[in-house]
């Protein structure tokens, strides 16, 4: 599962890298904005965990090989007071949990993958409650936990220990610049894609649930048109950008 879920947000990372970047600088640019200028934080916290449930919207449809564009970032205006309560309640709980003495950071860390579903499941599922995603989010990311942790955490905590061993060894006279710039390079590019590839694996988390554990299988139209992928062969609906199985691009 994760092998098949990387693959694919890397191939789709590789088709848009600059579009998903522009997106996810625009929505940091405008959450700092909300932030420093939204006045009382009752205001601009529940705005910029809104902004934040629109940025999911972006990895989601862009694992899902779909356009994306900046009108994504504010769909969950539309919906604000539930989006912006059920984000803000995500948000609420994975505190509570970390302030627990000694083991809160990690069952916050636990808590955090079990809430992982909340952003998805509050824009594309409206008709379940801001409260109630939080439930729905434990309930289908059971079975995952253990994947997201290896999937997500884990390659950070290999992340740190590589720029810790580098800048040690940066110490070493003489060659210890060349460990040094290796450091810089590989922190650099980590700082600038890591994000976006993990925005992805997250939406490919939920979406594999949904199509593997909860979502009740549709009734299929033999007649509805498809476009086949030439890169895997897979059959996508009239119109798909992008592959849905291997994200290649479709002419």
């Amino acid at each position: 599962m994760i092998k098949q879920i990387y693959t694919r947000a890397f191939n789709i990372l590789m088709k848009m890298p600059l579009k998903l970047w522009g997106l996810s600088l625009l929505s940091g640019f405008l959450t700092l904005l909300i932030l420093i200028f939204g006045g009382l934080p009752i205001i601009s916290i529940p705005v910029a965990a809104t902004l934040s449930a629109g940025m999911s919207v972006v990895y989601l449809d862009g694992y899902n090989g779909k356009e994306v564009y900046s009108d994504q970032l504010f769909l969950g205006f539309k919906k604000f007071p539930h989006v912006a309560g059920g984000m803000c309640w995500q948000k609420l709980w994975v505190l509570l949990w970390f302030l627990i003495p000694i083991a809160g950071p990690v069952i916050a860390v636990i808590k955090s993958l079990s809430y992982a579903f909340t952003p998805y499941i509050l824009t594309q599922e409206p008709e379940i409650g801001a409260t109630e995603a939080l439930r729905k989010s434990m309930e289908r990311t059971n079975s995952y936990k253990a994947n997201m942790f290896l999937a997500i955490i884990v390659p950070s905590v290999v992340f740190a220990v590589v720029v810790i061993i580098l800048n040690i060894l940066a110490m070493i006279p003489f060659v210890g610049i060349l460990f040094a710039a290796v450091s810089f390079i590989v922190s650099l590019v980590y700082g600038l894609f890591a994000p976006l590839f993990f925005g992805l694996v997250r939406a490919g988390f939920y979406d594999y649930a949904k199509s593997n554990v909860y979502h009740a299988p549709a009734a299929v139209n033999v007649n509805a048109p498809k476009v086949t992928c030439n890169s895997c062969g897979h059959e996508n609906p009239a119109g798909t950008k992008f592959c849905g199985k291997c994200g290649a691009k479709i002419d």
